[in-house]
């Protein structure tokens, strides 16, 4: 009887430890953070946490038509540009003209480039955070 009882109380607690484990691992956060820099000179940025700012932003990335642009080509320069933090994982992408930078470094012809950035402007100027100098 004994024996039961021990085997009864260990599959409990087994059972409780288990419980606890899943349910940090469903309730773990992921941080994440978005700031969005705009040109002219000085630039000028808005930084914010909200998730729901975060996953527009990536929504509008991905709305981007782009073709490959040769590999000797880095042209010019930027007018916005989006750090995303994910976890620690920094991502970063600019706009500018007709070209797209994605995150990891490659250029891209954009046709919609002017749009996505509108798009992007209008999430910026409905931040309700402060504007600050981009360091």
């Amino acid at each position: 009887m004994k024996k039961i009882l021990c085997i009864i109380i260990s599959l409990t607690f087994i059972i409780l430890l288990c419980g606890c484990d899943n349910a940090d691992t469903e309730s773990r956060v992921f941080s994440q953070e978005i700031t969005i820099v705009k040109l002219p000179s000085p630039p000028k940025c808005k930084t914010s946490n909200s998730n729901t700012t975060v996953d527009k932003v990536i929504e509008i990335l991905a709305q981007i038509e782009k073709s490959p642009t040769p590999n000797d080509v880095n042209a010019g320069g930027w007018s916005t540009m989006i750090r995303i933090k994910i976890d620690g994982q920094e991502l970063v992408y600019t706009l500018g003209g007709n070209l797209f930078t994605d995150a990891d470094g490659r250029q891209y012809k954009a046709t919609n480039c002017v749009e996505i950035e509108k798009k992007i402007t209008k999430i910026y100027n409905e931040l309700d955070v402060p504007e600050v100098d981009y360091p």
